[in-house]
């Protein structure tokens, strides 16, 4: 009994700490990859700026085997819309709030359960080597303990799937 209540009183100041020393981590997170395509500004903007495109190279649904688009018309520009469902009951909206060809495109992610959206901004500038593209996802993660743990890792997370995500955009503007 005594063993018990030790393992006890250790595993509430393991939690009470955990707790604590997550009032001192950030809340909000900003990943930032950056990428130089052989291809004009247009033809990777017009990758990012159309929806339809995105299904060909993002690859941040590719755990997801029976993921469902629903796409608006028009799919490109200010207001066009993506929205999914993933799982039978993860569901998604994606919505172009700015597109400034071929310089920028922004858009936010809303995720069904979750306060806040993400915020992603796109920016193209053309290079010798021909577009330099600077793509930043923004999000906060609010007071849960939880979530601002698992913010530490978004860069790992969301990153990989950035670079992989250029790499196939890479193999479609690069003919």
């Amino acid at each position: 009994m005594k063993v018990l209540k030790r393992i006890l009183l250790i595993l509430v100041v393991l939690i009470a700490l955990l707790v604590i020393v997550s009032f001192f981590l950030p809340s909000s997170y900003s990943i930032t990859r950056t990428a130089v395509m052989k291809a004009s500004p247009q033809a990777v903007f017009d990758q990012f700026n159309d929806f339809n495109n995105w299904r060909q190279w993002n690859t941040f649904d590719d755990m997801y085997k029976d993921i469902q688009y629903t796409t608006s018309d028009p799919s490109s520009g200010v207001g066009a819309k993506q929205s999914w469902v993933a799982n039978k009951n993860e569901k998604g909206e994606m919505t172009i709030v700015k597109s400034e060809p071929p310089n920028t495109m922004e858009f936010t992610i809303a995720f069904e359960g979750f306060d806040d959206p993400m915020y992603g901004y796109v920016n193209f500038e053309a290079v010798p080597e021909g577009t330099k593209v600077t793509w930043t996802d923004k999000g906060n993660m609010g007071n849960n303990p939880l979530y601002k743990y698992m913010g530490l890792f978004m860069d790992d997370m969301m990153g990989s799937n950035m670079d992989k995500s250029f790499e196939n955009i890479r193999k479609a503007v690069e003919k």
